[in-house]
């Protein structure tokens, strides 16, 4: 009976050593977080907490722009703060969809740094804020900045952002927004080794198929949730553009000034009167009929400028919504061409594993095989009666 028990301890162990060897760890963080001792948040985590940030940053840029347009008339004020907004909700987006979501925190915290340095001294041939409102969205980016930090300080530690911080700085100072492109430099742009993989075995390559795969989600959930106010802005700034051309201005200057000369002619007819009254009404009448035969042509050039400049505005408008919807099917077409790709790589790997477990499987099987016919030889060799 003792020789059944210690056979199967033996077994159990030499199965639960074998399971053990064979279990994959797949990693909760990046390589990068891991590296930077962040130990408290998953990757998961940190990535919702970027997103959140992101979209707080663009709301209050959003809510700004749109009060300082509520007070202000001026055409100029309201076209600057709808560059300032697609500027803002483009570059937050692309900095916190980064794939590794501590460099998204940080890359949103540099873009805060090289808003608020380009705010306090902005360029002469900039035009992205009025002058007359630089102070208010100032304050609004100089508070992003410090949320970001603090943000940065709840996942990394004081000590570490402490240290980091000056880094930053340093490069946003020497990698400014353009002031006629309004382009930026991400903090990817610091090390092209910046995205380092999460390691190796079958763990890693199952955590990177699905942190691809959570990407390319977060990524359309955030153009889906874009578009329609970017497109809508993009044609108000088209709108803008248009209406600005000189040819529509003069055309309805002349019209006014006829007007006026018109008015000014019609006041001093009850002063004429007497010997002069024939030649005034005579005079008169040619003045009309001149002045009529003007405004019939100034007001069909003015109509035709109109039309003009309207189906100018239409097409550009539909090459606009058709230059979007071509770029949206692109993306999709290679968004669905990733999603196989994983796809792909997912079943090879998965394939792979399960082979993996079926040679352990055969492994243990033979262990245990053995393992058996060792302990009924020495059962049979127990019971053998001794020969005296």
């Amino acid at each position: 009976m003792s020789g059944y028990r210690s056979a199967g301890r033996c077994l159990l162990a030499v199965l639960a050593a074998m399971v053990f060897a064979a279990c994959v760890k797949v990693p909760q963080q990046t390589d990068n977080m891991s590296r930077a001792g962040i130990e408290h948040l998953t990757a998961t985590q940190l990535r919702e907490l970027v997103l959140q940030y992101a979209g707080e940053f663009t709301q209050a840029v959003e809510h700004t722009a749109d009060s300082i347009a509520t007070v202000s008339d001026d055409p100029v004020v309201r076209r600057r703060l709808l560059l300032w907004k697609l500027v803002t909700v483009r570059s937050v987006r692309e900095a916190a969809l980064i794939s590794d979501p501590l460099f998204g925190l940080v890359d949103v915290w540099l873009f805060a740094a090289q808003s608020r340095q380009f705010l306090e001294d902005p360029p002469p041939e900039s035009n992205m804020v009025p002058n007359e409102f630089v102070a208010i969205a100032l304050d609004v980016v100089r508070q992003q900045e410090l949320e970001a930090r603090q943000l940065a300080v709840n996942v990394a530690g004081a000590a570490r952002v402490d240290r980091f911080e000056p880094q930053l700085l340093e490069f946003a100072m020497r990698n400014p927004i353009d002031p006629l492109t309004f382009e930026r430099t991400s903090i990817l742009a610091a090390d092209s080794l910046v995205m380092r993989p999460m390691g190796g075995g079958i763990g890693a390559a199952m955590a990177a198929t699905y942190w691809g795969m959570r990407e390319l989600d977060d990524r359309l959930e955030a153009i889906n949730s874009a578009l329609g106010k970017e497109l809508r802005w993009n044609i108000e700034l088209l709108a803008r553009d248009m209406a600005a051309l000189p040819v529509v201005d003069s055309t309805l200057q002349s019209l006014t000034a006829s007007l006026e000369r018109f008015a000014v002619l019609a006041d001093t007819l009850p002063s004429l009167v007497g010997s002069e009254r024939a030649a005034v009404l005579e005079a008169l009448h040619a003045e009309l009929a001149a002045l009529t035969d003007a405004i019939d042509a100034m007001r069909r050039e003015t109509l035709d400028a109109v039309s003009s400049e309207r189906m100018a505005v239409l097409e550009a408008i539909t090459q606009e919504r058709l230059a979007v919807l071509e770029a949206v099917s692109a993306e999709r077409m290679a968004t669905l061409a990733t999603v196989d790709s994983l796809l792909t790589r997912a079943m090879d790997r998965s394939e792979q594993v399960v082979d993996h477990l079926i040679w352990r499987m055969v492994q243990v099987g033979l262990v245990a095989g053995v393992l058996v016919f060792a302990a009924v030889l020495i059962t049979l060799r127990l019971r053998r009666p001794t020969i005296s």
